[in-house]
């Protein structure tokens, strides 16, 4: 990853609450961004939060855009165990848990990877279309048609989370992939933000303001005039580099996206087994990205990507708990300078013997 991409970002304790459960991570390096919004109600919320993005920070992700979403998925599911193994031995049961939005830009392309109601919303050409769902018993009863948007607006049962890391024994994501534009500025949120702030608010000061420091200082700004009820955190991404938006493309992207979405439902569902589903996102995505780089009216790819193998070894999260992860082992470069190095030396021989004869 270059310097193509950049981000501003804050998280804030609002103006109800006493402690910040929100723990956010942004490397427009390795070009990954991250909220996690620790369970409001559950104790040592911002624990779990911090747990997740101690991970983020200990990482060094591949380069590869299957690779690198399974490192997500692999790891925060084994800190999910963790979580409920520390809620059974330390806290009597009591839950511990945190929503997670992840955005990333990889080979070209980006990806959302979530559990819970935490938010990504795409912001381009005065437009903001929301790219995540939320994983909330009010959201599953109208994405299924049992229940409409103006009753979803006003139910009780608006806070109830059915999917974050440490709620539950088994941990599901949805993901989505899709290509990016220079025009784009992508927000990840908690849920303080959207709660307080209507789209229209929140797309009228990105659409003033841009990603820039100014929008969030203007966003926090007025979600602490509306009362932030609940800690607020706030990211918006944006690219430097000149690339225009394109249509075939984009659609192209969301094939291969809505193929995901499949593979998610049915492991939820558990008509695959976990190892299956693997297996098949990793064949889903490798696909995508071969599609994608030799799709024709693409112009603006990133630079080749170096394959790299995975090792797998355990790195401590802070002093609680220890997760499983992915370090990325970089063993290719070192072949290939061998093999330069071999074809250096058998010209020098080829000339030395033409010289010679």
């Amino acid at each position: 990853m270059n310097n193509a991409w950049f981000s501003f970002s804050v998280s804030d304790v609002g103006k109800k609450r006493s402690v910040n459960q929100d723990s956010i991570y942004s490397d427009d390096a390795q070009g990954i961004w991250v909220v996690a919004d620790g369970m409001g109600g559950h104790r040592d919320g911002d624990k779990a939060s911090q747990a997740i993005v101690r991970f983020f920070k200990d990482t060094e992700f591949s380069n590869i855009l299957s690779e690198r979403i399974l490192q997500i998925e692999k790891s925060i599911r084994a800190l999910n165990a963790e979580l409920q193994s520390y809620s059974t031995n330390e806290l009597n049961g009591q839950l511990i848990g945190s929503t997670i939005v992840a955005f990333t830009v990889c080979q070209g392309v980006c990806a959302t990877i979530w559990a819970g109601d935490s938010r990504c919303y795409k912001v381009n050409n005065n437009k903001m279309s929301q790219v995540s769902w939320d994983h909330s018993y009010v959201d599953e009863l109208v994405r299924s048609g049992h229940m409409v948007a103006e009753e979803a607006a006003t139910s009780k049962l608006s806070n109830v989370i059915t999917r974050a890391v440490g709620a539950h024994t088994d941990l599901y994501f949805d993901h989505v992939i899709m290509s990016y534009s220079d025009d784009d500025t992508f927000l990840l949120c908690s849920d303080g933000l959207t709660n307080e702030l209507s789209d229209k608010i929140i797309n009228d000061c990105i659409g003033q303001y841009g990603c820039s420091q100014e929008s969030i200082d203007q966003l926090l700004n007025q979600t602490l005039d509306h009362g932030a009820r609940d800690n607020v955190s706030i990211i918006l991404v944006s690219c430097r580099q000149r690339r225009p938006f394109n249509a075939q493309e984009s659609q192209l992207i969301e094939t291969y996206s809505n193929k995901l979405n499949t593979l998610a439902d049915s492991v939820f569902n558990k008509e695959i087994e976990l190892a299956s589903y693997y297996e098949q996102v990793t064949h889903v995505i490798n696909q995508s990205m071969s599609s994608h780089h030799s799709f024709k009216g693409q112009a603006t790819q990133e630079l080749p990507i170096v394959q790299e193998k995975q090792e797998i070894k355990n790195v401590s999260t802070a002093k609680f708990p220890q997760t499983t992860q992915p370090a990325v082992v970089k063993n290719q470069l070192e072949g290939n300078y061998i093999l330069l190095l071999s074809i250096i030396v058998a010209l020098c021989f080829t000339l030395i013997y033409l010289v010679l004869d």
